[in-house]
């Protein structure tokens, strides 16, 4: 693995997360503030003690104007003038408004917030009483009407600037993580898919690297193991598919000799110990023969494709179907659509799996029940469907039906199929670059195999 690139440790990269959430939290500070020093230059809204100032400003001349003018009264107060024994003069407040300046300026009221604020000037004929409060106003109107105080929209800039810092500082952080994080996750990827011939890549993290060389020495190490395991399959099937060859040898003639030794004059205790031997021989050539069902299986079998008719490969399919169906009293109903006039396939080895599947489809069917052919074809492709009328197949043999030795329910069992029928068909299948789906018909409820190539 070549290091070329910047390495950090992840001490490095989390400092930098917590740099860069303090700088998004200034920003979040500073734009507000920003923003309030432009609009206070450019005189859309003032400070809070605006109105506190420009009254004090006037206060003066507020107080020796004789007459009293209004005009003075800065345009962010409201105003009363009172006599010297409070009768009131002028006002542009609203009525309980004057009624709480005058009490103010008798010392019978006091405001209930501590930024509502009045103004008492004295003059020579009496008072002038200001009311404003202690908050930013804008210099528009509507504005005030309609948007939220300075103050207000001020809070909610933060709030939403932190927010909003902190989203992007953590997506970007993130998205950060994910690249350094590609290699590791790659390299998993690929062990998982089983494919150990991949070059490990670089993160840019120093921590991810450590895993990752130890991620490389791991795979090397199960890259070898698999490869002395695989050898170690191949040299017990081979052993296997030898032994069992070796053994039909002798088996063929303990079996002629004990069919001879039937046929000769003999007692009848000695014709059913006989009977035995053949019986027994007879089972003995059915194992071995399974056995090397499934040496060839797993090895992969040896393809003989050839155009075939199609009407001719699904007459004999019938034939050996109805041969099969008869002995249960079994009715059969075919549907063909749309086949092909040619097919290419191995024949021996695609009419194999499909009766093998007809064959488990009728011991799974009860007497005088129901086994269904469909034959469609489509894209240069063919399916057969063989439904039966079973109880159909569990979440588990859903899963498992066409794993070897795999016989799951018992009620969906032979004990003469040892779980091979389905994993030979399969094989098979999959040898013709098809597909072979297990499930239960909707229709029916059996159980439904269809064999797509």
């Amino acid at each position: 693995m070549v290091m070329k690139k910047r390495i950090l440790s992840l001490r490095i990269i989390f400092f930098e997360y917590l740099f860069g959430m303090a700088l998004m939290l200034v920003l979040s500070f500073s734009i507000p503030f920003a923003l309030f020093n432009l609009g206070i230059n450019t005189g859309l809204y003032t400070y809070a003690n605006f109105s506190e100032i420009q009254a004090k400003n006037m206060e003066h001349k507020i107080a020796e104007a004789n007459p009293f003018n209004s005009a003075l009264v800065p345009a962010s107060c409201t105003y009363v003038y009172v006599s010297a024994d409070y009768a009131v003069l002028q006002s542009n407040m609203m009525q309980e408004e004057m009624k709480n300046a005058v009490a103010y300026a008798q010392g019978k009221y006091s405001p209930p917030t501590n930024d509502d604020c009045f103004f008492v000037i004295k003059r020579d004929d009496g008072f002038c009483i200001l009311h404003y409060y202690i908050r930013s106003r804008y210099t528009v109107d509507w504005m005030n009407r309609y948007l939220p105080s300075m103050d207000v929209l001020l809070i909610i800039c933060f709030i939403f600037n932190c927010l909003a810092g902190c989203f992007i500082v953590t997506a970007l952080f993130a998205k950060r993580l994910k690249i350094q994080l590609h290699p590791l996750l790659s390299a998993i990827r690929k062990i998982k898919e089983q494919d150990l011939d991949f070059e490990v890549q670089q993160s840019g993290i120093k921590e991810f690297n450590d895993i990752l060389l130890s991620i490389l020495d791991m795979k090397s190490e199960l890259k070898h193991s698999l490869e002395e395991q695989w050898r170690m399959e191949q040299t017990k099937k081979e052993q296997t598919s030898a032994l069992a060859h070796d053994i039909k040898t002798p088996l063929t003639i303990i079996k002629g000799n004990a069919e001879l030794l039937h046929d000769s004059n003999l007692t009848e205790e000695q014709q059913k110990y006989a009977g035995y031997i053949l019986k027994n021989v007879n089972r003995m050539e059915y194992y071995l023969k399974m056995l090397i069902d499934l040496t060839k299986a797993e090895a992969g079998y040896s393809l003989h494709l050839e155009n075939v008719s199609t009407r001719t490969f699904l007459d004999n399919i019938y034939s050996q179907m109805n041969a099969l169906a008869s002995v249960k009293e079994l009715k059969i109903e075919i549907e063909e659509k749309d086949l092909p006039d040619i097919i290419n396939l191995d024949v021996s080895l695609m009419q194999r799996a499909i009766m093998n599947i007809i064959s488990n489809a009728v011991d799974f069917s009860p007497s005088q029940g129901l086994i269904c052919f469909y034959t469609s074809g489509n894209n240069d492709k063919i399916r057969f469907s063989v439904i039966d009328s079973g109880k159909g197949f569990s979440p588990e043999e859903l899963k498992n039906a066409t794993k070897k030795f795999y016989q799951g329910d018992s009620s969906r069992s032979s004990k003469l199929h040892y779980g091979m029928g389905l994993f030979i068909a399969d094989s098979i299948v999959r040898q013709h670059g098809g597909t072979l789906l297990i499930a239960n018909s909707p229709v029916a409820g059996g159980g439904m195999v269809t064999i797509e190539v």
